[in-house]
């Protein structure tokens, strides 16, 4: 990983962290059934889905008996497995233009 951009990574991170708050309001409201037909309601719901992969994919039967400790954890490992691919897209981007 040469050329890591750390504050690029760690922007990344806190975006998709703040990402991850109201897909995850609007994914409850949905299975609460109070979502209603709201297009962006709709939309952070699918985003939801994006987010919760890889580890909720892979590894939900651990997630699901280890509590919310575990959900939130694997959130987290989540928005910083996106913000990595973020920063190497960014970093491969300036290097193309280079």
């Amino acid at each position: 990983m040469k050329n890591f951009n750390r504050p690029t990574f760690i922007f990344a991170t806190i975006f998709f962290i703040l990402l991850f708050v109201p897909s995850f309001a609007a994914a409850w409201a949905q299975d609460e059934g109070t979502l209603g037909t709201n297009l962006l309601g709709q939309a952070f719901v699918v985003i939801f889905y994006i987010l919760r992969f890889p580890t909720h994919t892979l590894f939900w039967s651990f997630i699901a008996n280890g509590g919310v400790f575990m959900l939130f954890a694997g959130i987290f490992i989540n928005c910083m497995f996106y913000g990595l691919i973020t920063e190497r897209i960014f970093s491969i981007f300036k290097l193309w233009k280079k």
